[in-house]
């Protein structure tokens, strides 16, 4: 960490680059089919919206399974549980920070990239990212549903 921080922007960017390299070596792109289905497959196994979705990009995210789970094991149920932002959403919004790099002048890009991804996911949900709002009584989707949304959204954006 300490050798990444100390690197100039210029340096840093080629540094990046090659860790993106030999993740795309280490973990074979997937389908977008293929990730919708580990997905769902993920669910089944009693996973969150938020770690169904971060675990199908480990090409993005170098995360290992264990961690991508527990990165995103409070973000089910609208955060926490408490009805908030979506946990489909909060999982994408996550693979996508990690598109970008850590240092505090990345960060700008970064919430660019997430807000443009979150803002189509609330579009193909009448304007809704709210736990609550998609799933309560009203519910406008199931939440199988909106994470293949999520999946969809992130893996064509990597196109």
């Amino acid at each position: 960490m300490f050798l990444r921080n100390s690197l100039r922007k210029e340096e840093r960017y080629k540094y990046l680059q090659t860790l993106i390299f030999l993740t795309y070596k280490q973990f074979p792109n997937m389908t977008l089919q293929e990730r919708i289905d580990k997905a769902m497959e993920l669910r089944r196994q009693g996973y969150n919206c938020a770690q169904a979705v971060i675990l199908v990009f480990p090409d993005l995210t170098n995360l290992n399974d264990e961690t991508a789970a527990k990165i995103s094991s409070g973000l089910g149920t609208g955060t926490g549980g408490i009805g908030e932002l979506c946990g489909a959403a909060n999982g994408m919004a996550l693979c996508a920070g990690m598109r970008h790099g850590a240092a505090p002048e990345d960060k700008v890009a970064a919430m660019k990239d997430v807000g443009a991804l979150c803002r189509q996911f609330a579009e193909g949900n009448q304007g809704r990212i709210r736990c609550c709002e998609l799933k309560g009584k009203e519910g406008i989707r199931p939440c199988n549903e909106l994470i293949a949304q999520a999946i969809t959204i992130l893996h064509n954006s990597m196109e």
